[in-house]
């Protein structure tokens, strides 16, 4: 028996004329496809009383099947002393609709439990977690789905916020300068660079690793900047902070991983990078070529102008980055050891879109611990 959906309004209707012609309850319930036991609730718990009687018991018939008048010889007799009920297919939906509303509102769970629940989600957001990743490291805990929780910070019920989410306010629309435009791209010749050569090369050499290069952006009174390195097929990225950025410490940041990891690991796993056309990322022979071989190390595509989401990963990653570095705010004040802290942090966080694995894991599972060491 199906015992675990909810009745229709058209089984209530079978079940209002079943009772109406006098038929036995099992029949009812063989004929809507339920258990007895459910058709005898769902009568008696959505049953609608039609006159309030001054006895305040109820009469025999109504305590049992069918819990109804209908039927009784008694029921249009004045003389009845009961309550007399109904069972209306209509009301009864209507009844059964609002019960359901408010079987889904509130907090089921016990003041204790709530306590650690709140106190588990404030220290975890204060960590810069997402609800996610707390969900999944104190899943011994918590037993409540992400979206219950979600739900719970929408209806005020815990101490964190709404405003507290890294990503619930809603932005502003942004503002184009058309200065943003680097003067200095102008003379640079991207033949054979351009993001339509990429989606040629990427369609020869399909499953290929494609990692996102980009800068994070700081104020204008900064001397540092923060550079993102992603491989987005595992959520894995390499963060640093380049001091006075320009071209040849761009090529350096890729020299000193060659020699960190060796130049065939590289190019196993670095073949392609997609990137912006910031006027840092424009010496192509030197991020391309190895300066230990002479060779080809990697391929070099540039986006189009104004069309972030052609690299979108990257910029994700970059707002995740806001949460430890708020815009506006000075980065000049960190050294490297603190984005390596940082870049750390994220990559051990559990990843809904790895399986609840994290970026690390992934990394270690594709290729294996000793690389990873090595890049770090």
């Amino acid at each position: 028996m199906k015992t675990w959906k909810h009745l229709t309004f058209e089984q209530r209707k079978v079940i209002s004329n079943g009772i109406s012609h006098n038929y036995k309850l099992k029949e009812i319930a063989e004929t809507v496809g339920f258990d007895p036991t459910s058709i005898s609730k769902e009568v008696k718990r959505n049953r609608d009383s039609i006159t309030i009687g001054k006895n305040i018991t109820n009469c025999k018939r109504t305590n049992r099947w069918p819990y109804v008048c209908t039927g009784c010889n008694k029921k249009y007799n004045n003389l009845c002393v009961f309550t007399k009920y109904k069972y209306d297919a209509k009301k009864a939906q209507d009844k059964a609709d609002i019960n359901l509303i408010n079987s889904r509102k509130g907090i089921d769970i016990d003041s204790e439990d709530f306590k650690k629940l709140d106190k588990i989600i404030k220290d975890g957001i204060d960590d810069k977690k997402s609800i996610y990743q707390i969900t999944i490291e104190n899943k011994e805990t918590i037993d409540k789905s992400v979206t219950t929780l979600y739900r719970y910070i929408n209806k005020g019920y815990l101490t964190t916020k709404r405003m507290d989410l890294p990503y619930a306010v809603t932005y502003k629309k942004r503002k184009h300068n058309k200065k943003y435009a680097y003067s200095e791209n102008k003379k640079i010749d991207r033949t054979g660079h351009t993001y339509i050569d990429y989606l040629a090369y990427i369609h020869k050499h399909p499953g290929i690793y494609v990692w996102q290069l980009d800068f994070l952006g700081t104020i204008k009174t900064d001397n540092n900047n923060i550079l993102s390195f992603i491989l987005p097929n595992l959520q894995f990225f390499l963060l640093d902070l380049i001091k006075n950025p320009n071209q040849e410490k761009v090529v350096e940041f890729f020299d000193d991983l060659e020699e960190r990891i060796g130049t065939n690991a590289f190019i196993e796993l670095i073949p392609v990078i997609l990137t912006d056309r910031d006027p840092n990322f424009t010496d192509i022979d030197g991020i391309c070529f190895s300066k230990i071989t002479g060779e080809e190390r990697c391929k070099l595509f540039f986006c189009d102008s104004y069309v972030s989401n052609q690299k979108p990963n990257v910029e994700n990653i970059n707002k995740q980055l806001r949460l430890f570095f708020p815009k506006g705010k000075t980065i000049d004040t960190y050294k490297k050891q603190d984005i390596k802290n940082v870049n750390q942090t994220l990559l051990n966080r559990p990843l809904k879109s790895l399986d609840s694995y994290t970026p690390k894991d992934a990394f270690i599972n594709v290729f294996d611990e000793d690389l990873f060491n090595k890049l770090f």
